[in-house]
């Protein structure tokens, strides 16, 4: 029986460099799932919020394209700017809170 160590390595290193390219594919794979996830959600949701008020910076299409491009960052700056305090046309939640008389119904 004549084993050799070079036959060995390059047998582990075509296992290793397979199994690196098939999580690449996957990664990749996972990675546009997930852009075009967000696109199409924060597409909807500037397409419903263009009806109520004017969109910041681009219209639905473009916050879209941008986000399909930018992904998960892209979509936090669109909400950010949205639906988050940093926009002004959203109003300061009331602090104070309402108390009913007790003998009343």
């Amino acid at each position: 029986m004549n084993l050799n160590i070079m036959d060995l390595d390059s047998g582990f290193l075509g296992a290793l460099s397979s199994v690196t390219v098939l999580w690449g594919i996957v990664s990749a794979v996972l990675i546009i799932l997930v852009h075009i996830v967000f696109a199409i959600a924060v597409y909807r949701d500037a397409t419903r919020l263009d009806r109520v008020r004017t969109l910041i910076i681009a219209g639905p299409a473009i916050w879209g394209i941008a986000t399909l491009v930018g992904g998960v960052i892209t979509a936090a700056i669109y909400w950010a700017m949205h639906h988050s305090r940093l926009n002004p046309d959203i109003p300061m939640a009331s602090t104070e809170t309402t108390q009913t008389e007790e003998g009343s119904t």
